[in-house]
């Protein structure tokens, strides 16, 4: 149940027969011998870290039951790209913490993440390698026929066609349900009380309180559901033995085959979609059309959330929000994905990604926008970006703006500079050289640093923004579902979003919508958050995990009522519709988090809190009924 783990010491060295300095993978097998996946820490320390954090962790997802080969790259050690490529058995791999350097690395830990169960576990063949290695898997069936994990059975889980057929064909011959309740507007919105009408969504303060208004006048509160949409597919490439039977490519079944590239090339296959097409066949799309939107509608939803799609967002006339795609960047990165600010491709940029907007840009169903989701570069800890921009040997026009900056700042004399940093430069222009943790020189070298790196955020937030309400003038700017504050310099430019986004995992979010609110004077909404189990189908809970389906649907109400009853929050989206891939969607995830499963199969114990909840959320967001308060069972979660 604790943090064990394996430790090497006394690095740089050999491992194997193979120098570290020499090697490119870190290589080992691992097999799980429990029912639930494992999250694998393979941490790294330099040496003048004496704390008991390290300063770079991959965290790493693993199935249960079958022998896989883990590699890790260590060119990956510059933390350049926080999410890595799977590898055949692999589920997500993450990089937390900020770059190491091999040479002082003197310590590399391989533990597991914290459980409420005891995991066992056997670490094999560890060893250094210059070549990346083959990834061969054990003949072993994990997911049947329909989607669903083989290696447990659980109450309702499908087994055979006729039982799949019988359950979701009769779901469709229900009439078309179309009205919220009596007084909620066609729009969603709460009828109870009302302001000027514009015919488009937007943000009101009516005293302390925060709103959406709905284009009727309405009142607003987001309720909404992430990822509609019929096709969380699974690579299949070099895992293809995993499976009990996977359908040809061309034929009935091809709309459940596609090609991803995320990160790497591989196809999908996505069996929500092929038991729609065993159930409806050349019609399954509208059939699920029809099924969700009531489903909708039923559960008290009133938005379509994020990453779903644009075609039942269009055909379902229900608000929705919508993420923006390809948020702009330049041909040279200065640190992940932060991109040149201050350069002319930044801005053209910025303009050609407003362009996507012309075609929403008259939709009274759209509520707003998000410009992108979960920067990476805000991921770590005390980062100072402008400190990165200062060890990034390449010639970016923001390097050029913050020489400027620090000339202005110390009046062109170089002495005063180096009075201040404790260094001993003779022009400002040898800073373009290469200069690693400057912001370590001294107190007030840290402060400049971040001084620009809010200029250099600011400017990353306002150019794309003002683009954006220059195209579509109409529709509310929703900002960029930050995964979290690191820091409160990610509060930069915020004055250009009409509402401030966070993603929150937490099973009360009311402290970080309290600190956001209170520190950008801004309405704030809550892109995604959710809760998983592992008692019935997946292996893993996702970033919040409970005991079981009743105990998901408590956290629901829990999370979604305090949401609610905060003066700031404006809307919070669930994540997700349908639970993840058995074997993990693109990115390896593979989390129990869903209201319905594979086999379109409501969560019934869950959605019974999600229902009472949701058409029960004025009167709670209004004052005029306390949020729910009774505590979920909690366990460690399992996710990556």
């Amino acid at each position: 149940p604790g943090q064990a783990g394996l430790v090497l010491n006394n690095m740089p060295g050999k491992l194997g027969g193979v120098d570290w300095l020499k090697a490119n993978y870190l290589v080992f097998d691992v097999l799980i011998h429990e029912e639930w996946s494992v999250g694998l820490n393979v941490g790294f320390w330099e040496e003048s870290n004496l704390t008991e954090l390290a300063n770079l962790v991959f965290t790493i997802g693993v199935l249960p039951g079958v022998k896989t080969t883990i590699a890790i790259p260590l060119s990956e050690l510059n933390s350049q790209r926080m999410f890595q490529g799977r590898t055949p058995g692999r589920l997500k791999t993450v990089i937390h913490g900020n770059k190491v350097d091999l040479a002082l690395v003197n310590k590399v830990w391989i533990g597991v993440q914290r459980s409420s169960f005891t995991q066992k576990l056997a670490i094999t063949n560890l060893h250094l390698s210059v070549a990346e290695p083959e990834y061969p898997l054990a003949e072993i069936k994990l997911v049947d026929e329909f989607g669903q994990w083989t290696q447990k059975d659980w109450p309702g889980k499908i087994h055979s066609e006729a039982e799949l057929l019988s359950q979701l064909q009769p779901l469709i011959a229900k009439e078309q349900v179309s009205n919220f309740p009596a007084d909620w507007s066609s729009y969603g919105g709460w009828t109870g009380r009302k302001f000027e009408a514009t015919g488009y969504f937007r943000t009101q303060k009516d005293g302390e309180q925060w709103w959406l208004v709905d284009p009727e006048g309405n009142v607003f509160y987001s309720n909404g559901l992430d990822c509609i949409r019929p096709d969380e597919g699974c690579p299949v490439d070099g895992m293809e033995k995993l499976f009990t039977w996977l359908p040809e490519k061309d034929g009935l079944y091809q709309e459940a085959w596609r090609e991803n590239t995320w990160v790497q090339p591989s196809s999908t296959i996505n069996f929500a979609a092929v038991n729609l097409i065993r159930a409806f066949g050349e019609n399954w799309w509208e059939a699920w059309t029809k099924l969700t939107r009531n489903w909708l509608i039923e559960w008290g939803f009133n938005t379509v959330g994020n990453w779903s799609s644009e075609r039942f967002s269009h055909e379902s006339k229900l608000p929705y929000v919508w993420p923006l795609e390809n948020f702009p960047q330049t041909r040279s990165l200065i640190f992940r994905d932060f991109p040149d600010v201050f350069s002319d491709e930044y801005q053209e940029n910025a303009e050609h990604f407003a362009s996507q907007l012309c075609r929403f840009k008259d939709d009274p169903y759209l509520i707003g926008y998000f410009l992108r989701n979960e920067p990476e570069w805000a991921f770590v800890e005390g980062l100072i970006i402008a400190e990165e921009l200062l060890e990034n040997q390449h010639d970016f026009a923001s390097k050029q703006a913050l020489l400027a900056f620090l000339e202005q700042r110390y009046n062109g004399e170089i002495s005063l500079l180096n009075q201040a940093w404790n260094t001993t430069f003779l022009r400002f222009d040898q800073l373009n050289g290469g200069v690693k943790k400057a912001a370590s020189f001294s107190e007030q070298a840290r402060l400049d640093l971040r001084a620009f790196s809010r200029e250099m955020i600011a400017r990353y937030v306002r150019l794309p923004s003002e683009a954006a309400k220059a195209v579509d003038p109409h529709h509310l700017n929703l900002g960029m579902r930050y995964a979290y504050l690191t820091d409160e310099d990610l509060l930069a430019g915020c004055e250009h979003f009409d509402v401030f986004s966070i993603n929150c995992y937490k099973f009360d979010p009311t402290p970080q919508i309290e600190v956001v609110g209170r520190l950008t004077g801004l309405p704030v909404m809550i892109g995604e958050y959710h809760f998983g189990a592992l008692d019935k189908g997946l292996t893993a809970t996702g970033l919040k995990g409970v005991s079981s389906q009743k105990e998901r649907g408590k956290a629901y109400s829990l999370y979604s009522e305090h949401a609610a009853a905060s003066p700031y929050c404006v809307g919070a989206h669930y994540f997700i519709l349908s639970d993840q891939a058995a074997l993990g969607r693109f990115d390896g995830e593979n989390y129990q988090i869903g209201l319905v499963n594979v086999c379109h199969q409501p969560y019934k114990a869950m959605l019974h809190y999600v229902t009472e909840t949701n058409r029960t959320i004025y009167q709670v967001a209004s004052g005029e009924r306390e949020p729910f308060n009774e505590q979920p069972d909690e366990i460690e979660f399992i996710a990556f």
